[in-house]
């Protein structure tokens, strides 16, 4: 129950890096676009903090699946896939196993 609890835990993390990028990126668009928008009515600069946040999430994303493709040695520190995916031997390492896949109950 415990292994599948932490390889469960391990693969949300993988898996939570990602949209945690794009909100970033979302956050950081959006935040420049409230700066800039003062001068313009309220319609007006809701729309743009809007479209300025979407448009820097889609940037980031297609930037950060981009590096992550591209560098081998980012995805050796993060333990992923190209994909974004957390590695099968990397969750067995951490839960102390030897590699092999598990059977019965408790493989996820």
């Amino acid at each position: 129950m415990i292994r599948r609890l932490v390889r469960l835990l391990v693969r949300l993390a993988g898996w939570l890096l990602t949209p945690l990028v794009v909100i970033l990126a979302a956050f950081l668009g959006a935040t420049i676009a409230a700066v800039v928008a003062p001068p313009f009515s309220t319609t007006v600069a809701a729309v743009l903090v809007v479209v300025a946040g979407l448009f820097a999430a889609t940037i980031g994303l297609l930037l950060w699946i981009r590096l992550l493709r591209e560098s081998p040695e980012l995805q050796d520190a993060l333990a992923v896939t190209p994909e974004g995916v957390p590695r099968d031997a990397e969750v067995d390492l951490i839960l102390g196993g030897d590699g092999t896949p598990e059977t019965g109950a408790d493989s996820l």
